[in-house]
């Protein structure tokens, strides 16, 4: 019986810890760089769904999940239909616009393939997926981070 109130004992202060960091809280801001403002709205939506899945979303938290956009590369082929072809690397940055610190960062090089210009953009953007191991890295980077931070206070 005193082993069982023990470990229940024991289990209580662990959560009990736990429970007393203050969980990173991340908002998704506007992507810079791409023009198409489906595009933008695909790659939000893929963005808020990734926190969601690792328990950090939130409209109004410290934190910003940053995206800049660069061409690469605006290519149009030969063939009947023509097809453009846009590559772009978009980075990813979580920051912490109180202090200026960068928790994490991570990229992406996407290409899209599509019978119009913007619709190539948006069909590049698609393929950033929620569940990308590189966006749950960059989130669990970035709450390591944030833990660090809170313990060195």
């Amino acid at each position: 019986m005193k082993k069982l109130t023990a470990i229940i004992l024991a289990a209580f202060a662990v959560l009990t810890v736990a429970g007393a960091q203050e969980p990173l809280t991340v908002r998704v801001a506007a992507p810079e760089g791409i023009p198409d403002g489906n595009a933008a709205a695909v790659l939000t939506s893929n963005l808020h769904l990734a926190l969601v899945l690792n328990d950090a979303a939130s409209d109004d938290g410290r934190y910003v999940l940053q995206t800049k956009a660069s061409v690469l590369s605006k290519d149009v082929t030969a063939t009947a239909p023509a097809r453009f072809i846009t590559e772009l690397e978009i980075s990813f940055f979580i920051t912490d616009p109180v202090s200026g610190d960068y928790l994490s960062q991570t990229s992406f090089s996407v290409r899209g393939i599509a019978s119009g210009d913007k619709a190539s953009y948006l069909d590049a953007v698609k393929k950033i997926k929620a569940r990308d191991p590189k966006l749950r890295k960059l989130i669990t980077q970035a709450r390591e981070a944030h833990n660090l931070q809170k313990e060195q206070q």
